[in-house]
């Protein structure tokens, strides 16, 4: 077994963080799910760079803005096209695996980050449009996307929660998930079993943030983000314990075959180069999570990744590590708060990005 297969015998889900047409049409993603890959995300920053790269969409930038559609409704149908293609292949994945994996994910506007009526509605939009059952509807855990989360979930609709930096916002998140379920299960609507959800916890910014309010040499600078990882892991099991009486307030929907809302290690490419080049794949592999890689932290996992439960040991430590910062005078919950508006606006600004791109496409294609 190749290490993405290894690490899927231990529980660990290994998801690219790639998406492009060239990459459909050329059979490329069937190589990753090959190799053991399970499924796909995009944001407007990964659509942005496919438009740029290539000019592989501008027969469809042509064809879809005849009658003056503006770039939104463009970006909108060219993303549907490419979800859609990708929610095909891995199509097998998903059937296989009982409907537990093989998910493909879709962001809505960042500009909806603090609308939840516009949030579902647009999620309603982009989940029938699509209309695959593989397919995951990114929403930000802000406090407007909590309620929006819980909506979607109610009716059935899988949901990846994005841009979690804090414990606080994950147990949010998680909570979010469960009250949304547990509407659908009293619903009769249908089986739990097919509401998917994975909660996308971000790593390597946290490191980044923290290091930088760290003096040169500390001991915990690198340490950060895989310990607020593995402090959000714990929760997880608290919250999802399957066992009864083990406290897990998830429980009750276990015995109706609900699936868990997977951690997600998102933010999973290291962006010090004193680091190696795997660690937020390494420490972070254990059961019951899933990994979004990019292509190139992809090659070196295959090269030269450990797979294992790295995971699963070490929570200790790692909040010991947490009580340290705060000891030396790093606020971490003002970092993550920081983290997500910093994150809600560089989102907001890719996609303003991705718009203009193919405003400046069309006018160049039109000439």
């Amino acid at each position: 077994m190749n290490n993405i297969q290894k690490a899927l015998k231990n529980g660990q889900s290994i998801w690219l963080d790639s998406i492009s047409r060239d990459m459909l049409r050329s059979g490329g993603l069937q190589e990753f799910v090959d190799l053991g890959v399970t499924g796909v995300t995009s944001n407007p920053s990964i659509f942005d760079k496919a438009i740029a790269d290539s000019d592989i969409y501008d027969e469809s930038i042509l064809e879809y803005a005849e009658g003056g559609a503006d770039p939104q409704s463009i970006f909108e149908r060219l993303a549907v096209d490419d979800i859609r293609d990708a929610a095909d292949v891995l199509r097998p994945v998903y059937d296989g695996a009982g409907r537990r994996d093989g998910f493909v994910s879709i962001e809505v506007s960042p500009t909806l980050a603090d609308d939840t009526d516009g949030t579902v509605n647009e999620a309603h939009r982009l989940w029938d449009a699509i209309d695959r059952p593989n397919v995951m509807i990114k929403v930000p855990g802000t406090a407007a996307g909590l309620p929006a989360i819980k909506a979607l979930i109610s009716e059935g609709i899988n949901v990846n929660v994005t841009l979690l930096f804090a414990i606080d916002a994950y147990r949010a998140a998680a909570n979010a998930y469960i009250e949304g379920l547990s509407a659908y299960a009293k619903s009769g609507r249908g089986n739990t079993g097919s509401v998917a959800s994975v909660a996308s916890f971000f790593v390597s910014r946290v490191d980044t943030s923290v290091d930088n309010a760290l003096p040169e040499g500390h001991d915990l600078r690198g340490k950060i983000g895989i310990a607020n990882a593995k402090a959000a892991y714990a929760e997880f099991g608290e919250m999802f314990d399957r066992k009864l009486g083990g406290g897990g307030s998830f429980f009750p929907l276990h015995t109706t075959g609900a699936q868990v809302q997977r951690p997600l290690w998102a933010s999973t490419g290291v962006k010090n180069p004193n680091y190696p080049d795997t660690l937020y794949i390494d420490g972070l592999m254990g059961p019951d999570t899933v990994n979004t890689v990019p292509e190139a932290t992809m090659k070196a996992l295959l090269d030269h990744g450990k797979p294992g439960v790295e995971l699963t040991r070490g929570l200790d430590q790692a909040r010991s590590q947490l009580n340290a910062l705060s000891e030396a005078g790093v606020s971490l919950s003002a970092i993550t708060d920081d983290l997500l508006t910093a994150g809600v606006k560089a989102f907001a600004d890719s996609y303003a990005s991705l718009l203009g791109r193919i405003d400046q496409k069309l006018k160049a294609l039109t000439v």
